[in-house]
């Protein structure tokens, strides 16, 4: 029988896009969540059994996927994801948030001129971003796990950029940019 450390488990839970935070384990160890085996003293740490930590995370993911198998198919991760948006879109909807990032003009400006865009974007996007401000005085953006809300959709972040606030950011622009693009009229619409 393996058993994992909490840093380990939090390591397959994250994979498995259950938490993001290393405490929230602790936390449900010590609400009997998961069942684990209380440290003898606080340098030990507590231990999980491989089977209790999947029994937790097969009660967190839907019967049809089977967490046990790393090497799965397109579909069953394509099944993941879905599942994935749906809970996201469900906490979403009782607008719990990990937190929110504040973007201010000068970061956007930065981002726009790293990726070579134009003035004229700049000024598209930030007309967007300085008006989602979900009633603060500044532009705020919820995020959760993965992805963040804005204006009404889940984008996911952008994970080739180390700082958080580049991975929204960046992901933004690109979502902007492309819905300024399918808002313009072609040559021949003229």
């Amino acid at each position: 029988m393996k058993y994992y450390s909490v840093t380990e488990a939090f390591q397959v839970l994250r994979q498995n896009k259950i938490t993001t935070q290393e405490e929230s384990v602790r936390r449900w160890l010590r609400g009997g969540t998961i069942q684990g085996i209380p440290p003898p003293s606080r340098k030990q740490g507590w231990l999980i059994r491989e089977d209790d930590l999947y029994a937790f995370i097969k009660c967190r993911l839907p019967d049809k996927l089977d967490v046990n198998d790393f090497n799965a198919t397109k579909d069953v991760i394509e099944d993941k994801e879905t599942i994935r948006a749906e809970m996201w879109w469900e906490l979403a909807r009782k607008f719990i948030f990990e937190g929110f990032i504040e973007p201010k003009k000068t970061h956007v400006r930065a981002c726009i001129q790293h990726k070579g865009y134009s003035k004229e974007l700049e000024t598209y996007i930030w007309k967007f971003v300085s008006h989602h401000t979900l009633g603060y005085a500044k532009p705020h953006i919820p995020y959760l796990l993965d992805a963040f809300l804005f204006d009404g959709h889940r984008i996911k972040l952008d994970p080739t950029y180390e700082a958080f606030e580049e991975q929204v950011l960046f992901a933004l622009i690109e979502h902007l940019r492309k819905k300024k693009v399918r808002q313009e009229p072609t040559d021949s619409e003229k």
